[in-house]
């Protein structure tokens, strides 16, 4: 475990004591696929209860976490994630798939996650990200901000695709980039202007080179393609 991992879970331990029943790393730093310099860490924290002292404690030691450019963790009774399995599926997936678990009881382990819920929010997911893609294009001002809009989108997709799979009867690989080939294979798609943003995102020149408008028409056109064989499921 990291020092900042450890010192968020020793202060979590006394601020929470026996109402903290689990920490659980997730995400990037999870998996193994994190770049650095995009990269943070993702929390999930399970209290017994939470109240609004509970809010006001974390708090506290909010302040050194978030200047490290760190999310704020979220927080979740047991019973609550529970009934939040059929909103969050790709999220809690996710976690379930790539987690460590930093302190306490593992949540995950006998969570039901339906495939129902999980086409639902795959669809909504696609649908709402891709009309934000087409806006962030119309309004961006120069090849640079085209270049940062595909960089900052295309983890969420490359998430996305993972549960695609699970949705056409195939076990995603734990990395992305994997489940996107096995995706493309299965349903005829080309992952090239995928894997260049997946690898602008990484800072590799070459990629960081290419015309980035000539990217996000192919990046669209693959995300169309991928929208519709969700919709017709």
């Amino acid at each position: 475990m990291s020092d900042i991992l450890m010192k968020f879970t020793e202060e979590a331990k006394a601020t929470y004591s026996q109402n903290l029943k689990s920490i659980i790393l997730y995400g990037s730093k999870a998996s193994g696929e994190d770049t650095k310099k995009h990269s943070d860490y993702n929390l999930l924290i399970v209290l017994e209860n939470i109240s609004f002292m509970d809010l006001k404690s974390l708090n506290k030691i909010m302040k050194s976490w978030i200047r490290k450019g760190n999310q704020p963790p979220l927080l979740f009774t047991m019973e609550r994630l529970k009934k939040s399995a059929d909103v969050f599926p790709i999220e809690f997936l996710d976690m379930k798939d790539n987690r460590k678990i930093l302190y306490g009881e593992d949540p995950f382990q006998n969570l039901e996650i339906h495939n129902t819920h999980l086409r639902h929010e795959c669809e909504f997911e696609l649908k709402g990200k891709l009309l934000k893609l087409r806006q962030g294009y119309m309004t961006a001002s120069g090849k640079s901000d085209v270049r940062n809009l595909l960089i900052n989108s295309i983890s969420t997709f490359l998430i996305i695709f993972r549960h695609v799979l699970r949705l056409i009867g195939v076990t995603p690989p734990p990395k992305r980039l994997d489940a996107l080939n096995i995706l493309a294979q299965k349903k005829g798609l080309n992952p090239s202007a995928f894997i260049t943003i997946f690898n602008m995102k990484k800072g590799d020149k070459e990629a960081l080179n290419q015309d980035p408008d000539l990217i996000i028409q192919e990046y669209l056109k693959e995300i169309e393609k991928i929208t519709d064989i969700v919709d017709n499921l």
